[in-house]
């Protein structure tokens, strides 16, 4: 008789995974290349600014907030204006079944109204919804419309393997999907 399949899951409490993980540097300069035209670009939560160096190449005029500074988007209630907002925000907030991505998406669009959107998300956060979830209802109505998805390689990402992809909102000008070549 052979032994029963044993499923090894994750223990999220014993073995956290950490928030500040870096966007690798030839992702943000593709993403960069994707908005030749941008001038003023925003990131909310920039950590060590990878994000927008591509774009301090071209003299955009930037702006960014990130916790680890003392500046939390999260409790920001001016209005920011900006051309484009670029995002990879921590996945695990601890804000029950929200996302991280979720609760960024909904304050990027509170504070910078509906503008080209860059966001990365877990695989969970468009997929893997049922007919009841508020994210998929209120992804579905939401006044910001998906109009690019990037497939990112599980491994995109130095010393860490997980599920995750770049969406673009508001931004009917780029192709729908995109791959990008790994270097």
């Amino acid at each position: 008789m052979s032994s029963p399949l044993t499923v090894k899951r994750n223990n999220y409490i014993r073995n956290p995974k950490q928030s500040n993980i870096q966007t690798p540097l030839w992702l943000c300069e593709f993403i960069a290349s994707l908005f030749p035209d941008i001038q003023r670009v925003f990131d909310p939560c920039c950590g060590d600014g990878r994000l927008l160096q591509p774009f301090t190449l071209r003299n955009c005029t930037m702006q960014s907030m990130d916790v680890e500074t003392g500046q939390d988007f999260l409790t920001f209630h001016g209005k920011i204006d900006a051309d484009l907002c670029v995002c990879n925000p921590p996945f695990n907030l601890g804000v029950g079944r929200q996302l991280g991505s979720e609760v960024f998406l909904r304050h990027i669009l509170e504070v910078c109204g509906n503008i080209p959107i860059v966001l990365f998300v877990p695989m969970g956060f468009r997929l893997n919804q049922r007919k009841q979830s508020k994210r998929w209802r209120w992804l579905r109505d939401c006044p910001a419309r998906i109009t690019s998805i990037m497939s990112l390689p599980l491994d995109c990402f130095e010393d860490v393997e997980f599920h995750s992809e770049v969406l673009f909102f508001n931004a009917p000008y780029l192709q729908p999907h995109y791959f990008v070549n790994i270097p």
